[in-house]
């Protein structure tokens, strides 16, 4: 398996699996609309994109948002997004991704990173806790739907 970051020119096989992720949280495929998205965010470097190969099969991918912590003067990231192929699960491919991703992210002088998860999804939860993510407990989340 090879973890490459995105750049607009995987943006091909980017595109189908990000539609595959948005409609599995119930979203319009929107094809134009999700590619000028992950075009803006490369192109404007708003978002690092880690892809999971195969030999040149797109498995999976990851993508996060760079943020900062004001308490802690330092950057932290958000995993936001993180999907595999149907043919490609069970082949440790998030593993992977998530690996990649801390690596990154320590050689970016990163604090943290940080993931939010539904609360009834296990799979993630047991991926991310083997991963040593720790379940913040100290802080709860609350959004303003807008």
């Amino acid at each position: 398996m090879r973890i490459t970051q995105a750049s607009l020119e995987h943006l091909d096989q980017l595109l189908p699996m990000f539609i595959r992720y948005r409609e599995f949280y119930g979203a319009m495929p929107q094809q134009i609309d999700s590619k000028t998205f992950l075009t803006e965010r490369i192109s404007r470097e708003e978002a690092i994109i880690l892809l999971a190969f195969e030999h040149d099969l797109p498995m999976g991918f990851c993508l996060v948002y760079p943020s900062f912590s004001s308490v802690l003067l330092r950057p932290i990231w958000i995993i936001n997004d993180m999907y595999v192929t149907e043919p490609s699960r069970r082949k440790q491919v998030a593993k992977q991704l998530l690996q990649a991703v801390a690596q990154h992210a320590r050689e970016n002088n990163v604090v943290r990173l940080r993931v939010s998860i539904h609360a009834s999804h296990e799979i993630a939860q047991r991926l991310y806790s083997a991963a040593d993510f720790i379940e913040d407990k100290q802080f709860t989340s609350y959004i303003l739907p807008l």
